[in-house]
């Protein structure tokens, strides 16, 4: 697998990093989640904007070059070099190591991951999810940008050790915020609930994108709102909406089962 770096695209076992790199040594980056279908980035342009947005929201110099047309072609250049046409993408910004934080310099990584679908469905018997009380969620503006969480780092551990799909993160009302994956969506009699940004979802694209293709369906509807953990032993079914990748449908939550027709539908909308 390749990755582009500052524009130069290299195998990954061979790249290397500098130790005073801020993105490894203070977590000083942000990133952009997008998906490649059928060889065409998915909602670029937003995503473009959400990136901008990212980077003014921790005061990075944005270079001049980093224009649509830039952010396209570097996409398009690792896309190709990795002969894909459908896969998960992450475009990484971060600042240079400088004795001057206001006049540092950006640098820029691009990952991708490959898949032989548009969009994955992730499903099976045993997606099993579960609340994560350890710590709440930081509903502040700067929580809602893609960047380095190490609380995020242990909750996975958690996640990992005790073999759940995925774990919904509360905020410190004690509601759904999101989960580790992604947006969480609920639906109980028809109706789909999902947290509001102010609760502490991220900022996604996707997110924003199936809301309002939902709402201009006729047979959905879409309320975003606040949602405790006990709603989810009342619903019907559960799915964790994952940037740049697509759909995890929840099948668990202790004793209680889900089902999956409206999820398998919902699927075909992206």
């Amino acid at each position: 697998m390749k990755i582009n770096v500052d524009g130069v695209i290299t195998e990954l076992k061979n790249a290397t990093i500098k130790l005073d790199n801020r993105a490894f040594f203070v977590g000083d980056t942000v990133s952009e989640v997008l998906r490649l279908v059928n060889g065409e980035i998915v909602d670029w342009e937003d995503h473009y904007f959400n990136l901008m947005a990212s980077m003014r929201i921790f005061r990075m110099n944005i270079p001049l070059d980093f224009t649509p047309e830039f952010f396209q072609a570097e996409i398009h250049r690792l896309a190709q070099e990795n002969t894909a046409v459908n896969g998960r993408i992450v475009f990484f910004v971060y600042r240079q190591a400088t004795d001057n934080l206001l006049k540092a310099k950006i640098s820029y990584m691009l990952q991708m991951t490959v898949s032989t679908h548009p969009w994955e469905y992730i499903t099976s018997d045993d997606e099993e999810i579960d609340v994560y009380k350890d710590y709440a969620i930081n509903q502040s503006f700067y929580s809602l940008v893609n960047t380095h969480r190490p609380e995020e780092q242990i909750a996975e551990i958690y996640r990992l050790e005790n073999g759940y799909a995925d774990l919904v993160l509360l905020n410190p009302q004690k509601r759904m915020a999101r989960t580790l994956k992604g947006a969480i969506f609920v639906i109980k009699d028809q109706v789909i609930k999902t947290p509001k940004k102010e609760e502490g979802a991220l900022s996604s694209v996707l997110r924003n994108r199936l809301i309002k293709k939902l709402n201009e369906h006729a047979d959905y509807s879409v309320e975003e709102t606040d949602i405790f953990p006990f709603e989810m032993q009342k619903a019907d079914e559960v799915f964790v909406l994952i940037d740049g990748v697509g759909i995890l449908s929840i099948t668990q939550n202790r004793k209680k089962q889900f089902a999956s027709l409206w999820t398998q539908k919902i699927v075909e909308l992206l």
